[in-house]
């Protein structure tokens, strides 16, 4: 029997649910409709070519096991009650982890601009449609007896419907962010480890030149140690020490893996200029990144984060001018330790967006920084 699963995901989703999605949110029913439209077949049309390896086939079949059965039913008593912050934040890393968390913040800001609403709402209204989503394929996986295999198939067979229920000139502007091109090929929920790359080393610069490597270097180097000093500080909470220890322990663990890599990349570096020290200033930014979102658990403390968040931003930008000037071997090593920080820090980030009234204090602030950190990692 044909079906629809577009239709059969807005079936799920009443006026009154909608309504609530809008509360939470803080939007208006237009702003909410119009932002559901882009963002309903967009996380279909990612989860589909995402299972289209057995990697993320697997990857989505898991999560479809795992979900409660009495998740979709329950829904809306989650959105209308205390744990709705609690539910998009789950359903944000869920699909960070099956998408890439490049991929999944470059559909947020298509659908925010599509809608008129901000980033940090985009990643929110996805978190809440993620359960529904799950919970539609699940239903279509238990009814059809469908294995890991049979339900990427499912999904393949629901490409015409899914791209008939996009607005039009959705397909083109996600085309044109990169959405399908840097939906992981591999699922995120480890970090990934970085590969090493074959490469001629050019000849070292000299005189002037070289002194205008030196310039925008020691800024980085610089940085990098400020954040490892911040990172030393007593956190404000055990919350915010495991988070920060979790993240900055997978940044390092990614970073390790790659080691080769990076001595490969090494002897394509100019004389005198040590490519671990770019990397270790690189994760001191992670680093000082993860400790401050991580302290931020209410308006408060959102807006009490903003300087610092503003260092961090431009810390950030600085990493521009200086990965620019790399040998193109040490750009992909290095691309890869920023990936793989990204990854870490991402589904933190996506909590602490999705605290109401968080978002358009930080958001500015956020969406500038993940765009420059998404175009430094060479994906």
């Amino acid at each position: 029997m044909s079906f629809n699963i577009v239709d059969l995901v807005k079936d799920q989703i009443s006026d009154q649910l909608l309504g609530q999605m809008g509360g939470v949110l803080g939007t208006e029913s237009s702003q909410t409709s119009g932002a559901l439209s882009g963002a309903l077949p967009g996380l279909l049309s990612g989860l589909m070519k995402s299972s289209g390896t057995p990697s993320g086939a697997g990857a989505l079949f898991d999560a479809v096991q795992k979900q409660d059965d009495g998740m979709l039913g329950n829904i809306g008593n989650l959105l209308g009650g205390s744990e709705s912050s609690q539910v998009a934040s789950q359903g944000s890393s869920l699909l960070s982890s099956l998408l890439g968390s490049g991929a999944l913040g470059q559909l947020a800001g298509v659908v925010a601009n599509f809608a008129g609403i901000s980033r940090g709402n985009s990643s929110s209204l996805m978190g809440m449609l993620a359960p529904i989503i799950i919970g539609v394929i699940k239903k279509k996986v238990f009814d059809g007896g469908l294995n890991a295999d049979s339900m990427a198939s499912m999904l393949t067979g629901q490409s015409d419907s899914i791209n008939a229920a996009m607005p039009q000139g959705f397909s083109d502007q996600l085309q044109s962010a990169g959405f399908f091109d840097s939906i992981a090929a591999e699922p995120v929920a480890a970090v990934s480890t970085p590969q090493a790359t074959s490469y001629e080393a050019p000849a070292a610069p000299s005189g002037g030149g070289f002194m205008k490597w030196l310039l925008p270097l020691a800024a980085v180097l610089g940085l990098g140690y400020f954040g490892m000093q911040y990172m030393n500080k007593d956190a404000a909470t055990k919350a915010a020490a495991d988070a920060q220890a979790t993240a900055t322990e997978a940044v390092q663990d990614a970073s390790e893996a790659g080691q080769e890599a990076l001595n490969a990349a090494q002897e394509a570096m100019p004389e005198g200029v040590d490519l671990s020290e770019i990397t270790g200033g690189i994760e001191g930014i992670f680093g000082k990144a993860t400790e401050t979102f991580s302290g931020v658990t209410d308006l408060d403390s959102a807006t009490a984060a903003v300087p610092a968040l503003e260092d961090v931003g431009s810390q950030v930008s600085g990493l521009t001018d200086v990965i620019g000037r790399l040998p193109d071997a040490a750009k992909g090593p290095v691309g890869s330790v920023i990936s793989n920080g990204l990854s870490a820090l991402q589904p933190i980030i996506d909590k602490v967006i999705a605290i109401p009234g968080v978002g358009p204090i930080l958001e500015p602030i956020v969406g500038p920084m993940l765009e420059t950190l998404s175009s430094l990692t060479g994906g």
